[in-house]
């Protein structure tokens, strides 16, 4: 879902990921209040570890549900931890659609809330992702949860609401999928963006 208090702070939020996190503070006892101590990189942090590094990107883009896709091979990431591990910071660029195109991703696990959370901007489409998690996540993948408004690819935005599903499929040390799946009201969830993921040699 979408907030947007949340996304325009985001121009604000994201510089401050790679300043150094301060120490946590302790009261009288040497106790950590549970503000500090739940933004403490966990167990859930360490199932994001096979994402770091530099990748090789092949993009799919299906306009529709059972069309084509449109394959871009253009494309490399770069993700790093930042926050002193407590986030994960996905930068995306390559070209799609015969344009020059960007992503970047914060992606962390909230164990106030027990869930990832997910939050991009791109240049693919106008607006701001929040993606939120449900509790269910294997170490081998997880699925969050977003919404958005469907510009389209013709001349003028169709307007269309939509229901988003963000899955990163991790299948090893080299090689990692994310999918997003696109559901219209009334309609079933179609592949809408499959990008692969294989690490750089």
């Amino acid at each position: 879902m979408r907030y947007t208090s949340v996304a325009a702070s985001l121009a604000v939020i994201v510089p401050l990921l790679t300043a150094p996190a301060a120490a946590a503070p302790k009261d009288a006892k040497g106790e950590m209040p549970a503000a500090s101590r739940l933004s403490l990189p966990g167990e859930k942090h360490k199932w994001l570890e096979p994402l770091v590094g530099d990748w090789d990107v092949e993009m799919l883009v299906y306009p529709g549900p059972g069309a084509a896709p449109v394959v871009s091979k253009e494309v490399s990431a770069k993700r790093f931890w930042t926050l002193e591990g407590r986030y994960l910071r996905e930068e995306l660029r390559g070209i799609v659609f015969g344009n020059k195109s960007a992503r970047d991703g914060v992606l962390g696990y909230n164990a106030l809330d027990g869930r990832f959370e997910w939050v991009t901007v791109d240049t693919f489409e106008p607006g701001q992702m929040i993606y939120l998690g449900r509790g269910d996540e294997t170490k081998s993948g997880f699925s969050m949860y977003g919404e958005s408004t469907e510009a389209g690819f013709a001349p003028e935005p169709t307007g269309r609401k939509r229901d988003l599903r963000f899955e990163f499929d991790i299948q090893g040390p080299d090689k990692n999928v994310q999918r997003i799946f696109a559901r219209f009201p009334g309609q079933p969830e179609f592949l809408f963006v499959e990008q692969r993921f294989t690490r750089k040699k």
